[in-house]
C-alpha cells in the first residue's frame, strides 16, 4: 500500500499557516472494562509534521458521537500539560458505546483532531467533528463483520488508535488530504461518507 502525495485542497497555506506561525510550516490548505490491552506508543514520534505543528495549535476539541448523541466540548492541554479529566471525558465519548467500554485512547488521536479542528475553525469552519467510530471491541468487531459492514480483524480501533469521523463544512477528501499531510499515521478515504484517521504507520487507501 503505498502513500500517496495530498493535493491542497480548499485548506489554503496561507489561510491557515497564519494563526500557527511560520515555524508550524502548514500543507496547503473512566475505563469501564479491565480488558487486558496492549501498551499505547509514546505520542510523540521522531520527526513528523504534526509533532512540529501541534506545540502551536489549540488543544480544544468539541465532538458530538453519532449513535448516542452525546457531546464533549474541552480543551485538554493547558500549559503544555495534559487535563486528565478532559481526557477522561473524551476517552467516554470514543468509547464502545455497544459495550460501555471505555479505556485509554492514543493520545495522537486527540493531538491529530485538534490540529484538524484548528485549521477549520482558521477557515471559517465549527471545527465539530462527528464521531462515527472511536474505540471497538472485538465482540462489536465481530458482529460488524456478521452485519458485513467492513470492519478489519486487526483493526486499529480494537487497539484505541483509530477514528472515523465527520469535520464540520468539510468534504472528507479535504479533512483526509489535510491529516495525510500532517503525517498522524494512516488515512482512510471512504468518500463522502468520512475519514477513517489512525495511528499506526504512515500509509493511505480508499474505498
Amino acid at each position: 500500500m503505498q502513500t500517496k502525495t495530498p493535493s491542497e485542497g480548499r485548506f489554503g497555506r496561507r489561510e491557515i499557516l497564519f494563526g500557527l506561525g511560520a515555524s508550524a510550516a502548514l500543507p496547503l490548505l473512566s475505563g469501564c472494562g479491565r480488558r487486558a490491552y496492549e501498551e499505547l506508543p509514546p505520542p510523540t514520534r521522531a520527526d513528523t509534521r504534526l509533532d512540529n505543528v501541534f506545540p502551536h495549535v489549540d488543544s480544544y476539541l468539541n465532538i458530538k458521537n453519532a449513535h448516542t448523541d452525546e457531546r464533549v466540548a474541552v480543551q485538554f492541554m493547558k500549559n503544555g500539560r495534559e487535563s486528565r479529566r478532559a481526557i477522561r471525558k473524551l476517552d467516554w465519548v470514543f468509547r464502545d458505546w455497544r459495550e460501555d467500554e471505555a479505556p485509554d485512547m492514543d493520545r495522537r488521536i486527540y493531538w491529530g483532531l485538534a490540529t484538524l479542528t484548528t485549521i477549520a475553525r482558521q477557515n471559517g469552519h465549527s471545527g465539530e467533528i462527528t464521531l462515527l467510530s472511536g474505540f471497538r471491541t472485538p465482540r462489536t468487531t465481530q458482529h460488524l463483520r456478521s452485519k458485513g459492514i467492513g470492519a478489519a480483524t486487526k483493526s486499529y480501533h480494537m487497539r484505541r488508535r483509530a477514528a472515523d469521523i465527520r469535520l464540520d463544512g468539510v468534504p472528507p477528501q479535504q479533512v483526509a488530504n489535510v491529516a495525510e499531510w500532517l503525517q498522524i499515521g494512516g488515512v482512510g478515504r471512504y468518500g463522502d461518507s468520512f475519514t477513517h484517521i489512525d495511528t499506526g504507520p504512515i500509509r493511505t487507501w480508499g474505498a
